[in-house]
């Protein structure tokens, strides 16, 4: 590849509504799983348990911290409970599925959820068997991105230089501490985040799809 990424060997890619969109409903889905698994722990009301799945979101970052931080609940069994959803609106992209593969360098998946369910999503768009590691919130000690430590952990396991790395991701918070450490940093716009100044100035490169840029850079890079 030529400029501007000439110097990316790493791209870290988050998975949810980033390797797919909104329209796939899987986010909502793992809401209501989270919502449900706090109504079956406290034996409480639908409405009661999204108060709490949002105020441990909040405070925690997510669910799980507030539960495991307050409530000494076990990660793994609630993350199969949450991750137990229908995944029959994801298709597989060969399109997307090529145009990852063609770029130069590794390719690692960094998400919140954990990698059973990472490996569901990427065989469903048929992106299996092409990243090299999947960097989980197990291996994030269940710290969840925005916490630097899991960027600084990332790193340090996996042997990678963030002046050489490329972070895509939907959530512009995220891009935060990636941007800090040195990476380049992408942010999938869905319309649906607002972004402050102050996150603004931590993001290089928004994007509304995926498979465009992709389609882009592989255009101008001649790499295609």
């Amino acid at each position: 590849m030529q400029t501007p990424f000439a110097h990316i060997d790493t791209w870290i890619f988050d998975l949810d509504l980033t390797l797919y969109g909104p329209e796939a409903n899987i986010m909502a889905q793992v809401r209501d799983r989270i919502a449900l698994f706090v109504e079956k722990h406290f034996n409480i009301g639908s409405d009661e348990a999204h108060k709490i799945r949002h105020t441990y979101w909040k405070k925690y970052g997510t669910t799980l911290g507030g539960l495991m931080a307050e409530n000494k609940v076990e990660p793994n069994g609630y993350l199969d409970f949450v991750h137990d959803v229908d995944m029959d609106l994801l298709r597989p992209d060969a399109d997307l599925r090529r145009q990852i593969t063609s770029l130069p360098g590794r390719k690692i998946i960094f998400t919140n959820a954990d990698a059973p369910y990472a490996e569901r999503v990427l065989a469903a768009r048929g992106l299996d068997n092409l990243f090299e590691d999947i960097f989980d919130i197990h291996r994030m000690q269940h710290l969840p991105k925005p916490a630097a430590a899991s960027y600084d952990s990332l790193c340090a396991q996996l042997d990678i230089n963030p002046a050489r790395a490329l972070f895509v991701e939907d959530s512009a918070h995220n891009l935060v501490p990636a941007k800090v450490l040195g990476m380049t940093t992408i942010w999938v716009n869905h319309g649906t985040e607002a972004v402050s100044s102050d996150t603004e100035q931590y993001i290089d490169q928004e994007i509304a799809d995926l498979n465009d840029w992709l389609s882009s850079i592989h255009t101008i890079e001649g790499t295609i």
